[in-house]
């Protein structure tokens, strides 16, 4: 049962269809809502077969039903994801003369830009520092 909450809890996001930053990466966003909304899924959805958004709709037109615990994970969350997916966006411009500062002649591809980054992340500046943060990358 735990494990279909998990997988109800996963598809929840990904329909949300956002990410993000400060703190909460999509394991978490999971264990998150599993313990905040299971009462709620095995209650008001157990019939509900996972993907295409089901189990989300089922929330969505069960919500006089849905405790106001679950209701506050879900918002937090998605706030949360929403942060995180906005940082990874403005990463390469946020970090654009870090990379060209460091990496400049590292050919893209297989990773290699990403190594170079991640091996002079401790001279990057402070505000491409956050972004990494914010977007989960450490």
């Amino acid at each position: 049962m735990k494990r279909a909450i998990a997988l109800a809890v996963l598809f929840l996001i990904a329909r949300w269809d956002i990410a993000s930053a400060q703190g909460v990466g999509f394991a978490e966003a999971i264990d998150r809502l599993a313990v905040r909304c299971g009462k709620d899924i095995s209650r008001l959805c157990k019939t509900v077969h996972l993907g295409g958004g089901r189990m989300l709709q089922c929330l969505d037109q069960n919500a006089a039903g849905v405790s106001a615990g679950c209701k506050a994970a879900r918002s937090e969350i998605q706030v949360l994801l929403a942060t995180r997916a906005e940082a990874r966006r403005l990463i390469p411009r946020v970090c654009d003369v870090d990379i060209r500062r460091f990496c400049g002649g590292v050919q893209p591809g297989d990773g290699n830009l990403m190594e170079c980054f991640y091996k002079a992340k401790s001279n990057i500046s402070a505000h491409c520092q956050r972004a990494v943060a914010d977007a989960g990358y450490e």
